[in-house]
């Protein structure tokens, strides 16, 4: 944590003490393994030495560092902060150690509940997020005749991408039968379609000055919540993206590269179809037939995604963030989009269901 905001205070040209601003999330167990933590934010604060006078934390997992980036930016612009440091991260491994997920903790701690119908529910050792998204890519292949074989073609080609970026945890050829013949862990999703948890922090400030790099704004932007059961849902497979993408759909066709929240295979492929970039059921057929590479026909998930780089914590929002501001800054190495203008970003959060955040960045 402290070396991700050295770096970020560095490539920002500040001190810790023009620091005014914090905003960061926490989810049960994935700092130091803490349950819970009185003022969180404050404890962080306090750690990291700075002294903001506008504090904020967000709390719907993977997108939340999508919306914090937003808030950011008014905030700015109402003149309360002038550099503001979004903390995202932490420690996956003391959950993962006990053989559990962030979405399933309840089951270590019964004074947690992820569901106010956890009563209803405690019969069944079910394994979320992977058992929510598993139930998403049956009914996906139920419905549009999707196959096995689409969705591991998405996991080929981000690792293509993820082996030439330079900087990814999980490289390496695979292929289609590769992933295919990985163990199953929730039909139909097989383990190299499940992202893995790591530990890790990124650090971004948000500032009124852009220093030595490119001055970024966010040009186009939407959120949406849902907080339905799946069966209280008419269909899983239209997920808060087809809301929170809705008002500006033609622009997100006219950017120049995508980053999607890549937490498994199938959310990939529902973010596609809901935010109109393709017609539903179409996506499987899409990724097979287009390229995904920076110099393809569809640069998506241009350092090779979470699925290749690790899922901070259990959210990959920093890690679409952080992509797209490599590039847009043309600091990706190897892996550079050609003059990127403009990027669209899609986050996912508490399952598929729950919360989306879409935003396209520009000058």
């Amino acid at each position: 944590m402290n070396e991700a905001l050295n770096k970020a205070l560095s490539m920002a040209g500040l001190e810790r003490k023009d620091i005014d601003g914090f905003m960061t999330t926490f989810l049960p167990g994935v700092f130091d393994g803490n349950v819970y933590m009185h003022f969180f934010p404050d404890q962080l604060c306090n750690y990291l030495g700075i002294k903001p006078k506008y504090i904020d934390s967000l709390e719907y997992g993977g997108p939340s560092v999508l919306s914090a980036f937003w808030r950011a930016e008014h905030i700015i612009k109402s003149g309360m902060a002038e550099n503001i440091l979004l903390l995202f991260g932490g420690k996956g491994s003391a959950v993962r150690k006990k053989k559990q997920t962030v979405d399933s903790i309840e089951n270590l701690y019964p004074e947690i509940a992820n569901t106010p119908y956890k009563t209803l529910l405690s019969g069944y050792n079910y394994t979320n997020p992977v058992s929510d998204y598993a139930l998403l890519a049956q009914r996906h292949m139920k419905i549009y005749g999707t196959t096995d074989e689409q969705r591991a073609a998405l996991i080929v080609k981000q690792r293509e991408n993820a082996n030439r970026s330079g900087y990814s945890m999980f490289t390496g050829p695979i292929t289609v039968e590769d992933v295919l013949g990985s163990p199953m862990i929730s039909s139909p999703l097989h383990l190299l379609e499940i992202v893995y948890p790591v530990d890790g922090f990124h650090a971004f400030i948000v500032s009124k000055n852009a220093g030595k790099l490119r001055e970024i704004r966010i040009k186009k932007y939407g959120e949406a919540h849902q907080s339905a059961l799946p069966t209280e849902i008419d269909d899983i497979t239209i997920t808060p993206a087809a809301e929170s993408s809705s008002g500006f759909r033609d622009n997100i066709k006219r950017c120049d590269f995508y980053e999607l929240y890549d937490s498994f295979s199938i959310t990939v492929m529902i973010q596609l179809e809901n935010t109109g970039i393709v017609p539903p059921g179409k996506s499987g057929e899409f990724l097979e037939k287009n390229s995904i590479s920076v110099n393809g026909d569809f640069p998506l998930n241009t350092g090779g995604g979470s699925l290749n780089r690790g899922q901070p914590a259990y959210m990959s929002g920093s890690v679409l963030l952080y992509e797209a501001l490599l590039q847009m800054n043309g600091m990706a190495g190897r892996n550079q989009v050609k003059n990127p203008d403009k990027a669209f970003i899609n986050g996912m959060g508490g399952w598929a269901r729950n919360h989306s955040v879409s935003m396209i960045l520009g000058e």
